[in-house]
């Protein structure tokens, strides 16, 4: 059992808002940029056309996230981030045309409609996920042997479990454009549940898949 961080995101640029929108709103590349500059254009972003990923020293991180402390969607979070402290994001680039897709002012739920608000929504989220704390994951391995197969009679069971959410928990789309991770690359294939504990002597039945290309393998207490 070991503990892996999963690294919050680094700051949103034009092409990550792009796969952003396509990936977790099903929004084309062309109509979420031209959703982006209204809504530039209406105070609620600063400019959408940006290939840095890198917050100015200038920035005032503090500032932006205390605009978001009213909203009754992630208004806790927020207040309990500038508690334990803002993190300044880490990695990316700072390209030196235009800063990173962050807010610009609150929008109260209802201020903003249909595709706007969505769009709206992922840029706040992903602007207070590039601030907050990394996840944290307990991975867990656990290797069954049977002797009487030799090499072919041992497996490994594998399972994970979200110990600390971190920025998990303010952005509801777990994964889209290219997240900077630590850590957690190696352990895609894992599924998210808690192993039982296992005791030497204690029977199990094994449960192989049905598909000749899976080598999963699922256990279970035996009966009786």
């Amino acid at each position: 059992t070991k503990d892996k961080k999963q690294g919050r995101p680094v700051p949103l640029n034009t092409v990550a808002l792009l796969k952003a929108c396509s990936k977790a709103l099903g929004i084309g590349p062309h109509h979420a940029l031209s959703i982006a500059e209204r809504l530039y254009l209406s105070g609620y972003l600063s400019y959408p056309r940006t290939e840095s990923t890198k917050y100015p020293q200038s920035f005032d991180i503090v500032g932006t996230l205390r605009d978001q402390t009213q909203d009754s969607r992630w208004g806790s979070y927020v207040s309990n981030l500038l508690k334990a402290g803002a993190h300044v994001a880490k990695g990316g680039i700072d390209m030196g045309d235009h800063p990173p897709i962050t807010p610009c002012r609150h929008a109260g739920t209802g201020e903003l409609s249909g595709d706007m608000a969505r769009v709206y929504d992922l840029v706040v989220r992903h602007f207070i996920a590039s601030v907050s704390h990394d996840a944290v994951w307990r991975s867990t391995a656990v290797s069954l042997s049977i002797e009487e197969l030799d090499d072919k009679g041992k497996f490994t069971i594998r399972g994970k479990q979200l110990v600390s959410p971190g920025f998990l928990a303010i952005m509801l789309y777990k994964r889209y454009g290219d997240e900077g991770e630590e850590g957690h690359g190696d352990d895609e294939d894992e599924e998210e549940k808690i192993l039982p504990e296992f005791k030497e002597g204690d029977k199990y039945g094994m449960f192989f898949s049905a598909s000749k290309k899976s080598d999963k393998v699922s256990v279970t207490p035996a009966s009786g």
